[in-house]
């Protein structure tokens, strides 16, 4: 059975945007003068629902007329899976084990599915990549993450 990419990714980006602004409905918008902190995160998630839709929408008019790349297959096919399933994990987690912990490891995950072979490098690139996103946003965006239960 042959999957075609373009509406496989259209629909998975569809479906993202969707949670992303329904999750976004729980920050405050604020108003014109004083922008709140759901503001920026509404304007991304309209924009991946437009652009996925209309990708979606496309692939889905004309399947014989544009050429297109198939699905990956094999050991290609398995690491994107491997990347959604830690990505999935990465938002299961993310309240328990806090932000720190959740990005880490998700960064760890992403360079070793990705190939980078030497773990000395994948834990000193994860846990500043860790730090760094947790000091911009929490300290200079002031955007409240999850402590989780080891910094609680």
């Amino acid at each position: 059975m042959t999957f075609r990419a373009l509406p496989i990714t259209g629909f998975c980006f569809l479906v993202l945007g969707i949670a992303y602004l329904i999750e976004n409905l729980k920050l405050p918008l604020g108003t014109a003068a004083r922008p709140g902190a759901g503001l920026f995160p509404l304007l991304v998630g309209l924009s991946l629902l437009v652009v996925s839709l209309l990708l979606f929408i496309e692939s889905l008019k004309k399947p014989g007329a544009q050429e297109e790349e198939p699905f990956p297959e094999g050991k290609d096919r398995q690491r994107i899976l491997a990347v959604a399933i830690t990505l999935t994990l990465f938002v299961i987690l993310l309240k328990p084990l806090g932000y720190g912990v959740s990005s880490a490891g998700l960064m760890a995950a992403i360079l070793r599915l990705l190939g980078l072979p030497n773990w000395g490098k994948i834990v000193l690139i994860s846990l500043v990549t860790a730090a760094l996103s947790y000091y911009l946003f929490a300290s200079l965006l002031g955007v409240p993450l999850p402590q989780g239960i080891f910094f609680s």
